[in-house]
């Protein structure tokens, strides 16, 4: 019982040392001006770690290392910044991962001087039966173009077939009707196949 007691003890010292600050030798550790960690010291020895509490990148800290990041020779237009909670200091992503806009109706690229290059996709199926569309978390989708309903002359249902899976192809009154079938929350892609349509992400 005495162990597990101790065991607890130690536990609730090490949390309040590492996450608080206590003082444990009387020394007050310099602060190191910076807004995302708390200085602790622990036997003597001064440590700053990132205080969980605080948003850094909120801070105007951390906005001005991110700045000055963007203005380093090691720098490219086409590169995530960040800068490290503890130091401030610079890192840099893959060259042009920091294009990417989480966005499917663009094709990002990258341009060594003038920066990221987001292009608008081409979802033009040339096919006058569908309406085509962009949906940001996934691309192009189409819908049933209304005009072509009770154009085509049809004796079964057979005659209307579009071969595509997510309309529903039926000969009513001698006339083909197209109606997309596509669940809620699903869409109709370029292979005519209804595909969930992923939620956007913060």
């Amino acid at each position: 019982m005495k162990s597990i007691v101790s065991i607890i003890l130690i536990s609730l010292i090490s949390m309040l040392v590492f996450n608080v600050g206590i003082i444990v030798s009387g020394q007050t550790c310099p602060d190191d001006n910076n807004p995302c960690t708390v200085a602790y010291n622990f036997y003597g020895s001064c440590f700053n770690v990132v205080d969980q509490w605080v948003d850094c990148e909120s801070t105007n800290e951390y906005k001005q290392c991110v700045s000055n990041c963007k203005q380093s020779p090691s720098f490219s237009p086409c590169a995530s910044v960040s800068c490290n909670f503890e130091t401030f200091a610079c890192e840099y992503g893959r060259h042009w991962n920091g294009c990417d806009d989480l966005n499917k109706c663009t094709i990002d690229s990258c341009n060594s001087t003038s920066g990221c290059i987001h292009t608008p996709v081409n979802c033009n199926d040339n096919n006058n039966a569908t309406i085509d569309n962009c949906l940001q978390t996934f691309g192009c989708s189409y819908t049933v173009n209304p005009l072509i309903n009770g154009v085509t002359s049809c004796s079964t249902n057979a005659n209307c077939n579009d071969n595509r899976a997510c309309t529903t192809d039926v000969c009513s009154n001698g006339k083909c009707q197209y109606t997309l079938n596509c669940a809620s929350g699903y869409a109709c892609s370029s292979n005519g196949q209804c595909y969930i349509v992923p939620q956007p992400t913060n």
